[in-house]
């Protein structure tokens, strides 16, 4: 007789369609890649708006900080309630509040408007982006679980591609307010298709005790730790806001901790962290962000600054991580179906390691063909560990905590690259002065000094990357007894996702 925790990395019980899950994987793709091209396509944009509000960049920034900062702190809290009350009512009315967050935005007639509807925008986005993998995960079988994460993850590289493009190209025909405007049709285009779709899943049946304590010290903690690291070029190392910052974060972490060890139906079931394949997973991938953020904020110095390249030569060179990650990870992710999650997601980390050396001997003399093989092996990296990653995560949970563990993957990316960013740019301006330094101090002046102090300052950032990407092919390992696709050990060891109960059930086609 079985148990009745259903576990989402059994397939035993019948589900959706084998049509349902293309619908369901077109739906989330899209709202998925809207969300991804959205801070890419407004970052480009900030020179034009310190124009037309005439503020500083100091004030701009939160234009993408408000956005980050709410979305980053609902994320988790959303994800349970699209557990409990439906994942695609959620995911629907988030699609609907974004394409309002879009209009507004286009509408705004200041600075402090443009921000305050970023808000909303944001709300709107964390309400897709937790229930997303969660929808993936019920509508594609064990057995294509991977296939169906990689094929998600070719629509966050598309968003990052395109985001850029499409944003300089407005910015250069039309004005600041086409890059919201412009997006609305297709904002409209994901909500309809939510609507038409996606399955109705319900709210959950019985009693339910929101965990409002459990929500108020996860979003205050977040919201603390993201406005410290993000602002710590402003206040800086010796501030008493930034210590401040930190203190508050770290004691909202202790409070949610003995929180929801107590709730009976808590925001994140901890006892989740028993689970070798769940933890490993998780801490993976946060890793791995963290240290990625490294390439995203400094490649465009290094190209632009170090090696001299024209901007349109920069963007090509920007992309092609991207065109490597769209192409590998739907094939890591089948290939994980069939052989296991753990060893293509530990053989994505090493393989990120040694791109991260090569970037270290970048000068400012390095070729374009030069620069290939590190950027194809960066791709390579991201691409294999990312699919086999996050179903590893998914197939660790209950059936009734998906919302929670998507939920897990976006904010463990969001958190990740906040803390990276800010790691990498101190690491970066840091060696920067230093190396100018001592390049003056050699009798290096002008437009070489400059080109080979940025070199080394951005060889010297991912020199620490590197150093700390090696974290993440141990962690990946801890995933490496889970069974094939990252679900937990099967019927026949009687162990599920959390350890040691057995009669795994589950939806699928």
């Amino acid at each position: 007789m079985s148990s009745p925790l259903k576990t989402a990395g059994s397939a035993v019980s019948p589900g959706p369609s084998s049509t349902y899950k293309w619908k369901a994987l077109l739906t989330v793709a899209l709202g998925t890649m809207m969300g991804t091209m959205d801070a890419s396509i407004t970052n480009i944009s900030f020179p034009v708006l310190i124009r037309t509000f005439g503020v500083p960049v100091t004030t701009i920034v939160w234009v993408t900080l408000a956005y980050l900062l709410t979305s980053t702190s609902l994320l988790l809290v959303l994800g349970r309630v699209g557990d409990l009350w439906g994942r695609k009512r959620i995911y629907v009315w988030g699609s609907l509040f974004f394409v309002l967050g879009l209009a507004l935005c286009a509408l705004a007639q200041n600075i402090a408007q443009l921000i305050a509807f970023r808000i909303i925008q944001a709300v709107g986005m964390a309400m897709s982006m937790a229930c997303g993998a969660a929808i993936i995960t019920e509508a594609f079988p064990q057995e294509e679980r991977g296939l169906g994460m990689g094929l998600l993850a070719v629509s966050v590289s598309a968003g990052l591609i395109i985001g850029p493009v499409l944003g300089g190209f407005l910015l250069g025909w039309l004005d600041w307010r086409s890059i919201f405007y412009v997006r609305i049709p297709f904002a409209l285009l994901v909500w309809v298709m939510a609507l038409v779709c996606l399955k109705p899943d319900g709210p959950r049946k019985g009693r339910v005790r929101f965990d409002f304590r459990g929500t108020f010290f996860s979003s205050v903690g977040l919201a603390s730790l993201m406005i410290g690291v993000n602002q710590l070029h402003r206040f800086g190392l010796a501030s008493p806001i930034f210590y401040g910052l930190m203190a508050l974060g770290l004691a909202c972490f202790i409070l949610f901790v003995v929180t929801e060890k107590k709730a009976p139906d808590p925001l994140v079931d901890l006892t989740l962290f028993s689970n070798r394949a769940f933890s490993g997973a998780v801490g993976g991938l946060f890793m791995m962000f963290l240290t990625y953020s490294a390439y995203i904020l400094l490649m465009p110095f290094y190209l632009l600054q170090g090696a001299g390249l024209r901007p349109d030569q920069a963007g090509v060179m920007m992309t092609v991580v991207s065109m490597i990650a769209i192409f590998v990870g739907p094939i890591s992710g089948r290939l994980s179906d069939r052989f296991g999650a753990a060893g293509f997601a530990t053989l994505g980390a090493a393989v990120t390691i040694l791109a991260f050396f090569l970037f270290t001997g970048w000068t400012a003399d390095t070729t374009l063909r030069g620069m290939l093989p590190a950027l194809v092996l960066a791709g390579l990296g991201m691409g294999m560990f990312q699919s086999p990653n996050n179903s590893s995560i998914m197939g660790a949970v209950p059936k009734d905590r998906l919302g929670t563990a998507s939920a897990m993957i976006a904010t463990s990316r969001q958190v990740g690259i906040s803390l990276g960013t800010a790691l990498a740019g101190t690491v970066y301006s840091s060696r920067l002065f230093f190396h100018r330094l001592e390049l003056g101090r050699q009798g290096m002046q002008g437009t070489a000094a400059e080109r080979t102090a940025v070199s080394l300052a951005f060889n010297d950032a991912f020199w620490v990357s590197a150093v700390l990407m090696i974290s993440v092919v141990f962690l990946s390992l801890m995933t490496r007894r889970v069974g094939k696709g990252g679900q937990g050990a099967g019927p026949a060891s009687g162990k599920d996702g959390l350890g040691g109960k057995k009669g795994l059930a589950g939806p699928r086609t």
